[in-house]
């Protein structure tokens, strides 16, 4: 009966300990490297937390964290609970002078959440201040995150990187009224693989929040090393995403719907933007974006533009436009489908195609050169400013222009269906064609085949400046071309040289110095020209067409080295590949090598006994070669308390003694505690209960 009663109270005292490990409460300053575990779910963050300079937290797979939260009604608000007075806030936060890893998996993610079940309540922020080290975040759940205001006027929100560097990997953020936010210099940040989502039912009870609409990027815009890589990303149910940036930034293959804006200094190749009010945007001097290979479907405006230099290429637009105002660069090898293209400026504007538009097709003034262009079944014809149209087709438009013509527009080696009278200039080589004349120039005008057809009056019809186009037609086909076969090369009208024959590519694959893996999602600049650019893929692999000739190909990705290789070279209807290398500046060694795992081929026969012990615990093991070897003692909270064994050994069996003294020989209180054995770089770990 004695022993029963006893087995009984010590499995009583068993579930009380195992129990408190579901509501661990956590706060203050964590002074030691500390490991979260899922075995201690959840953590609940009840005070500020505070992850101390060179101390590192490390987040296992499924571990659950949740931070006590505050009614937040109005984003826009200068709500008390979000502000942080002499250390403390209603909301609670995590501030990062150390590092985060958390490193969940595709099964077991890493969950970051409020406290409280209520829709009104909004938890504050993680923030990685201006001195912290690299944080990592890779597979977590992010959701009902709002931010903190420090001091005056300094916003944390959501994971916020004060120091601009960092990896978010493959993560979900849910409801966070800002998702990420970088409010410095960005040195190296990639954000890459993750979903932002906006339930349009969250919050019902205050319709005016302004819930989670932006994800905001900062930087330095003199300083080209400072670099910010977006890819690969799903924004879905935002009715404001801001990608604010004066930082180099790459973004790259990512789906964006109902954005609001982005802006800034970078690239922007092969993303989807869906009912966009704006989709990329920019209004200053010192902007200068790249825009190539996107689809914009609906919305607004796909892309507006306002004193900045751009370069817009190769882009489809349906059901929403181009807009620019005092811009410079070049607009060229667009498809403009029910779309409006409004550019005025020192733009070059050249190789596009718009039809279908209610308003106006191409609507260019004041260009220095736009040539080779495709207006047809739009609203209007032209606008009323002066321009120069050359070996453009212009036709089947409803109406010329809007407004009445105050410019005095030149026309030169165009195909139109209107008269040149004043004010419009007949600059010579023009061709004035009724409907039915129209229907022959091209392979299929009703289904939008705009290729030139066979024997079309546009071909070898153009205004023939050798040297003085573009080497290119809207499909990289070489530009100036004998269409007719009379053997002369003349440049024909439209966007299409009739009979070309294809620019020769590059194509490559790119692979990590020293493992030998693929380097994904890395930008490659054609003679280190910005605007002459692609991508390389997941797997590392990438291509661009190029007229013929020789070429240093610069790459660039965060966190590896530059690299260029030199003197490649390219003829047409040629591929030419290279394969080459780039060395990651990220230690070598992974993060996950630090994590706690539950087995190990290097380790066997790992217990303790007796478990539970008073005052003393033997704990042995196997190891099956000899190996560096290093056994530490945690506490529930993953805090070292004591290193037992920290040496090389020979493979074979092996025991210690813990007598429940910690690293500065006092004697710990009754718990659970952990020991984990490291060898190499395998890891175990186990539990044990003191009971005093």
């Amino acid at each position: 009966m004695k022993n029963q009663i006893l087995l009984f109270f010590l499995f009583s005292i068993l579930f009380i300990q195992y129990s408190l490990l579901n509501c661990i409460e956590v706060g203050g300053h964590l002074t030691e490297n500390t490991i979260w575990n899922p075995e201690n779910n959840p953590y609940l963050v009840t005070e500020n937390l505070y992850v101390d300079a060179g101390i590192t937290l490390t987040i296992e797979p499924g571990t659950i964290v949740k931070i006590c939260a505050a009614p937040l009604t109005n984003y826009n608000d200068n709500n008390e609970n979000f502000w942080l007075y002499n250390g403390d806030s209603v909301a609670k936060m995590i501030w990062v002078d150390g590092r985060i890893i958390a490193e969940g998996t595709e099964q077991d993610s890493i969950i970051f959440d409020r406290i409280q079940d209520d829709v009104n309540y909004n938890w504050g922020s993680i923030y990685m201040t201006d001195n912290a080290d690299m944080s990592i975040f890779k597979h977590c759940l992010v959701q009902n995150a709002a931010g903190i205001w420090v001091a005056v006027s300094v916003p944390t929100k959501g994971l916020c990187f004060e120091n601009g560097i960092g990896i978010v990997k493959k993560c979900t953020f849910i409801n966070n009224a800002v998702s990420i936010h970088s409010v410095s210099y960005s040195q190296e940040l990639e954000i890459s693989d993750n979903r932002f989502v906006i339930n349009e039912f969250v919050n019902p009870f205050y319709p005016s929040y302004n819930y989670g609409k932006k994800f905001i990027i900062s930087g330095c815009y003199d300083d080209p090393s400072q670099r910010t890589l977006i890819c690969n990303n799903i924004f879905m149910g935002i009715e404001t995403y801001a990608c604010i940036s004066s930082t180099y930034i790459s973004f790259f293959n990512n789906l964006v719907t109902n954005c609001y804006q982005s802006k800034g200094i970078g690239h922007f190749y092969k993303n989807e933007f869906i009912n966009c009010e704006v989709g990329i945007t920019a209004n200053g001097e010192s902007d200068s974006l790249y825009i190539k290979n996107n689809r914009f479907i609906g919305g607004d405006e796909g892309v507006d533009i306002d004193y900045a230099y751009v370069e817009i290429s190769d882009n489809y637009f349906e059901g929403c436009g181009i807009f620019s105002t005092f811009a410079s660069g070049v607009v060229n090898n667009n498809i403009m489908d029910a779309s409006r293209m409004w550019v005025a400026g020192d733009l070059e504007v050249f190789n596009n195609v718009a039809y279908n538009s209610s308003d106006y097709g191409i609507e260019a003034g004041y260009n220095p050169y736009c040539s080779n262009n495709i207006s047809i079944n739009n609203g209007y014809a032209i606008w009323s400013a002066t321009n120069t149209y050359e070996n453009s087709i212009i036709i089947l438009n409803e109406e010329l222009s809007q407004y009445p013509i105050n410019g005095i527009p030149i026309f030169r080696n165009c195909i139109i269906d209107f008269p040149l009278d004043p004010p419009l200039i007949d600059g010579g080589g023009n061709i004035i064609v009724d409907s039915l004349q129209a229907q022959s120039i091209f392979e299929d005008i009703q289904n939008g085949d705009f290729h030139l057809a066979p024997g079309s009056i546009a071909i070898d019809a153009g205004f023939d400046t050798l040297g003085y186009y573009y080497p290119f037609d809207i499909e990289y086909s070489k530009r100036v071309w004998d269409g007719d076969g009379d053997g002369s090369d003349i440049i024909d009208i439209g966007p299409y040289e009739y009979g070309a024959p294809e620019l020769g590519k590059i194509t490559g694959n790119i692979t990590e110095t020293t493992s030998g893996e693929p380097v994904d999602y890395v930008l490659l600049k054609i003679d280190n020209e910005p605007g002459n650019f692609t991508f390389a893929d997941s797997s590392g692999y990438f291509e661009i067409q190029l007229p013929s000739g020789t070429y240093d190909i610069y790459a660039e990705r965060v966190f590896y080295e530059d690299n260029i290789v030199y003197s490649v070279t390219v003829e047409d209807e040629q591929i030419t590949q290279i394969n080459f290398n780039m060395t990651c500046t990220l230690p070598q060694v992974s993060i996950k090598d630090e994590l706690i795992t539950n087995s190990s081929f290097q380790i066997s026969n790992l217990l303790n006994y007796p478990n539970p012990f008073n005052p003393e615990t033997t704990i042995e093991f196997s190891i099956k070669n000899n190996s560096k070897v290093n056994l530490t003692i945690f506490n529930i909270k993953g805090q070292s308390i004591k290193t037992l064994i920290d040496e090389h050994l020979p493979k074979g069996d092996h025991s210690i003694i813990w007598s429940g003294y910690n690293q500065n020989g006092n004697q710990v209180t009754s718990g659970i505690y952990l020991y984990k054995l490291e060898v190499g770089n395998q890891n175990s770990v186990k539990r044990m209960l003191l009971l005093k």
